[in-house]
């Protein structure tokens, strides 16, 4: 889930297959728009971000595949990369808070009928582009309730699987309108009562990672024990279930952040160490250089969380050497020195990344990290140096690309001093 890759690789090593899928109309909301009011079709919209594991995942593994190309008659394709600052004006009208999110809109009149958050396999992409089309309904009047109101979506949506037969698509939509409302017990239970009729194992596995997360984000007491005791055990299962490997992978992370919030610290490294196996895995599966990069930024975290950074200095720098243009590897190169003590090492790799990331908020992350590095070696006065320039970016960044609360966070790193 939610979240989270490497985009200027597709451009530097594109995918063998990635000429089978549709054509994407990339980064141009105006022109999408009007080719689709133009063919009268549905317009479809991937919002995606360049750091986002699940978004190139999807552009490697499901937006690439030939069944897609049968939709084009009545859709439009189009992407937009959420860090570019000329994609402020299509933020400002369809906010993005989770990567990836998937919008099905209506040209006529702009509306979204349809919003997805995170990944999809084929199945579940070729059930949404259907549903996108469907006229009426109480799916579609919460489809479109969730374009604006995640609070009432939910509400809208659990009532439309209460009137009606289970329908995995559906459900999937209501926990991600569930979890963006922060209500996290009503999901989590959501989960447990759907799960006998989730028998797919790609849905039931997306369902579960709602599931852990939204256990984890209640209070604790009774009820989240209580949450976690069913939905754990049923998730661990989901591991070795065929399902989409970055689906895997995220349930792979919440099982360890259960472990971390535990405070299990043997748990919690023996579950990395085995998500970091099946990353390894499944990156020696890759046939290209972008397809393999998709792993490297769970296989940084569960490199981490296992206590085996060293682990990715290699994969990493290959990463950064067949993938030159991308700030992606050497920022989690940084973090993998910062961990390892090698403090001049990753000093050096966040300043390869900084170098290479021209533009959007996730250079904040990048500054961040350098602050990080500059005060474990002692030089406070540059770690502040750092996080003004930080703050000063992040107030230059466009409102729809920047939260206040973003600021807020950023501007509290800063020592009380150098905040005057």
């Amino acid at each position: 889930m939610n979240a989270l890759i490497i985009a200027l690789a597709l451009a530097a090593a594109p995918s063998k297959t990635a000429a089978s899928g549709p054509r994407f109309i990339e980064d141009d909301y105006a022109k999408a728009l009007k080719t689709a009011k133009t063919g009268k079709k549905l317009l479809f919209v991937d919002a995606w971000a360049p750091w986002c594991h699940s978004c190139v995942a999807m552009k490697e593994q499901v937006f690439s595949r030939d069944s897609f190309k049968a939709f084009e008659k009545d859709v439009v394709f189009a992407s937009i990369d959420t860090e570019k600052a000329k994609s402020s004006k299509f933020l400002d009208k369809y906010p993005v808070n989770v990567w990836p999110t998937l919008l099905f809109i209506d040209p006529t009149n702009e509306t979204v009928v349809l919003r997805w958050l995170g990944s999809a396999d084929e199945t579940q992409m070729q059930a949404l582009l259907t549903a996108a089309k469907a006229t009426s309904g109480a799916a579609r009047d919460a489809d479109t309730a969730f374009g604006s109101n995640a609070s009432e979506a939910a509400e809208k949506y659990e009532a439309a699987l209460k009137a009606g037969s289970p329908d995995s698509r559906l459900l999937l939509s209501a926990l991600g309108a569930l979890s963006m409302a922060k209500k996290a017990d009503v999901c989590a239970r959501t989960v447990i009562e759907q799960l006998p009729a989730l028998t797919v194992p790609q849905d039931r596995a997306v369902a579960l990672g709602y599931g852990v997360w939204c256990a984890l984000e209640m209070p604790e007491g009774r009820e989240r024990s209580l949450a976690l005791d069913q939905l754990v055990p049923a998730a661990q299962k989901s591991l070795d279930a065929p399902v989409l490997p970055d689906d895997v992978s995220g349930l792979y992370e919440a099982l360890v952040e259960e472990r971390e919030q535990a405070k299990d610290l043997i748990g919690t490294r023996l579950l990395a160490t085995k998500w970091l196996t099946y990353l390894d895995g499944e990156a020696a599966k890759a046939t290209t250089p972008a397809g393999r990069a998709v792993f490297d930024a769970h296989r940084t975290s569960a490199a981490l969380k296992s206590g085996q950074s060293e682990k990715m200095v290699e994969p990493l720098k290959l990463s950064e050497k067949e993938i030159p243009n991308d700030y992606n590897p050497p920022a989690r190169l940084a973090l993998i020195y910062r961990d390892l003590g090698k403090l001049d090492d990753a000093s050096a790799a966040i300043e390869r990344a900084l170098k290479k990331c021209k533009e959007g908020p996730r250079k904040l992350r990048l500054f961040e990290t350098k602050a990080s590095i500059q005060k474990k070696q002692g030089d406070t006065a540059a770690s502040s140096k750092t996080l003004i320039e930080a703050l000063g970016y992040a107030k230059k960044l466009p409102r729809s690309q920047i939260s206040a609360q973003r600021l807020a966070a950023l501007a509290e790193q800063l020592p009380a001093e150098a905040a005057k």
